[in-house]
């Protein structure tokens, strides 16, 4: 039952709203079909949330350090995905900027979004 509260809290639509806004008006170079993307991001941080529980228990992490390692570990994840299935038509100049903004949209979306929805649910 607690992976199933993990997977609601990770896919709700306070996380991926605003990925979905991010992807439908500013990613024009995107290699993807934002109908895929649609289905595919709530299941990403579902899962993530419940792999993010899953390594602070095996590890005794508190809640913060555990959003901060899933944070990382996550956008580190998709940022290889995305380059390496050329999800996007970037220069380098323009990867560069875009694994700047998934580091930091994660770390904001990990640390606050998805913290607090933990903390008060």
């Amino acid at each position: 039952m607690k992976y199933l509260k993990q997977f609601v809290i990770g896919s709700s639509c306070l996380v991926f709203l605003p990925f979905y806004y991010g992807v439908k008006n500013s990613q024009s170079k995107k290699n993807y079909n934002y109908y895929d993307y649609t289905l595919i991001a709530p299941i990403w941080f579902g899962i993530w949330n419940i792999i993010s529980l899953i390594i602070a228990e095996s590890f005794g992490l508190s809640d913060r350090l555990r959003f901060l390692v899933i944070s990382i570990i996550s956008s580190l994840s998709i940022m290889c995905i995305s380059y390496n299935f050329k999800s996007y038509t970037f220069t380098n100049t323009e990867w560069i900027k875009y694994f700047c903004y998934i580091f930091i949209k994660y770390l904001f979306t990990w640390n606050i979004v998805i913290f607090y929805l933990e903390k008060y649910s």
